[in-house]
């Protein structure tokens, strides 16, 4: 089983506009809501590819209703504890004739003490069944790097496979305490390294470099260059089909659903960064926040170029 972790959920809320000018009032159409947040939507996008996963975290309120709601749509287990305050509502507006993307994304509501011990009694209930453990998204208030760091150290002492994909301090935690796959974009490894990464040649340079700090695997994403992975045997360049993408939004989160499936399926680096680009991919080719398809995925695969790296 595939175990995600989002401590700070949240509903997608896209409307669609002919134009936006700030301060005048503006009609929408099209509006679509979607369950969201980092992990969860790699454990939607899992289970669309047929594995077995459970998205952790919590709900809050109303808002925290309708996001079960939503998960049970599309039956997604979901363990989502209650707590106080609202889950976070993220609003994207797509605007002209193109569906340019502005987003607007809260902070989420703070979490106390008690729930995150719960939490992480519950985290430890669920891996007892689990074969990877993706940690995933922002914080919210309340909540520090080091608690979500201290399940990378338990993943690994019952031999789960920990994935993190997050910036900033919680990248730099997860870097520190170990963790099995780290997967920054290349603003997030340029901030942890603290220089720019641009381009293919600096991504694996950069990831040869955060390796070396004591992860096992690290890959970096480069939006319309794929990605690179360098691991103990050598170095990949994935390169999806670009002329598909019509946006970005929730395809890292594919990307990193694809490769947790193929993983927990025994594929090796090289065809499980296969599965992770053609899952990318396919959620590229939506507007708004809506994920590719299974169907999308299987055909897409055979499009996506691996080669190994010097």
């Amino acid at each position: 089983m595939i175990l995600t972790v989002t401590v700070n959920p949240a509903l997608d809320y896209t409307v669609r506009l002919d134009r936006l000018d700030i301060g005048k009032r503006a009609k929408y159409r099209d509006p679509s809501i979607d369950p969201a947040g980092k992990g969860i939507n790699v454990s939607r996008m899992a289970h669309r590819l047929g594995a077995a996963t459970l998205a952790l975290g919590f709900a809050a309120g109303p808002t925290g209703t309708l996001l079960r709601q939503r998960l049970d749509e599309e039956a997604v287990p979901h363990d989502l504890l209650p707590t106080p305050g609202l889950t976070r509502i993220n609003v994207t507006l797509l605007t002209g004739p193109e569906g340019a993307a502005t987003h607007l994304h809260g902070p989420g509501s703070p979490i106390d003490s008690d729930d995150l011990k719960l939490l992480m009694a519950r985290a430890s209930e669920h891996l007892s069944r689990a074969t990877i453990l993706v940690l995933s998204g922002s914080l919210p208030p309340g909540v520090p790097p080091e608690a979500m760091v201290s399940l990378v150290t338990l993943a690994k002492s019952r031999r789960v496979l920990t994935l993190v994909d997050a910036e900033s301090a919680m990248l730099a935690a997860a870097i520190g305490a170990g963790a099995d796959l780290v997967k920054p974009n290349s603003l997030e490894a340029g901030e942890f390294l603290r220089r720019e990464v641009a381009g293919v040649e600096a991504a694996v340079t950069a990831a040869r470099e955060i390796r070396a700090r004591g992860v096992g695997t690290v890959i970096v994403t480069l939006r319309a260059d794929g990605a690179v992975a360098v691991d103990g045997t050598g170095a990949w360049h994935v390169q999806p089909p670009k002329d598909l993408v019509v946006r970005a939004i929730g395809a890292g989160d594919s990307f990193a659903a694809g490769l947790a499936v193929a993983l927990s399926r025994g594929l090796r680096l090289p065809e499980a960064l296969r599965l992770a680009a053609a899952s990318g991919a396919a959620t590229a080719r939506h507007s708004g926040t809506g994920l590719g398809s299974r169907a999308e995925v299987d055909e897409l695969q055979s499009q996506v170029q691996v080669c190994q790296l010097p």
